[in-house]
């Protein structure tokens, strides 16, 4: 429940950004991918605006193992965490347990490493977080492209 309240408090900020999140495309302005890592906590991945709590989406693991846990904060219960890089999209069965401002929902899901559109993306740096008819961009580039590859490296490694 702890780690629950944590992780709500570090991204419920990205509520606004989601309720603002009309048609089919949105960009979060000034937001990027962070990487950090604890032996007490693995290696995460976190895409949000930097040096604060506002965080769309993490991606955790533990080196080695494999397996990615996904999580992020939607405005409505989510039976699934849906991504699209390039042609592949993946639909990730989720836990949606409600909590936090706005009655918001927190999401969680895990897939392998290799899941189709986390490879697409490892290989690209594209990345579309898909919520309802909305969608948000997350796409990593330039240095936030080299934190991607050392996320996935250390999660296969």
């Amino acid at each position: 429940m702890v780690r629950l309240i944590a992780i709500l408090a570090l991204t419920a900020p990205a509520l606004l950004l989601g309720s603002c999140m009309h048609g089919r495309q949105a960009l979060a302005d000034g937001m990027d991918w962070s990487l950090h890592q604890t032996p007490e906590e693995g290696v995460k991945l976190a895409y949000g605006a930097p040096a604060s709590d506002n965080v769309v989406l993490m991606l955790t693991c533990q080196p080695g193992a494999g397996q990615v846990m996904l999580s992020t904060v939607a405005t409505q219960p989510q039976p699934a965490i849906v991504l699209k890089s390039g042609g592949d999209r993946s639909r990730l069965n989720a836990t949606a347990m409600p909590g936090g401002p706005a009655d918001a929902h927190y999401l969680e899901a895990t897939t392998s490493a290799s899941d189709k559109a986390l490879a697409r993306f490892a290989k690209t740096g594209d990345l579309t977080l898909v919520q309802g008819k909305s969608a948000i961009a997350l796409p990593a580039k330039g240095a936030a492209k080299s934190q991607v590859d050392r996320f996935f490296t250390a999660c296969r490694a």
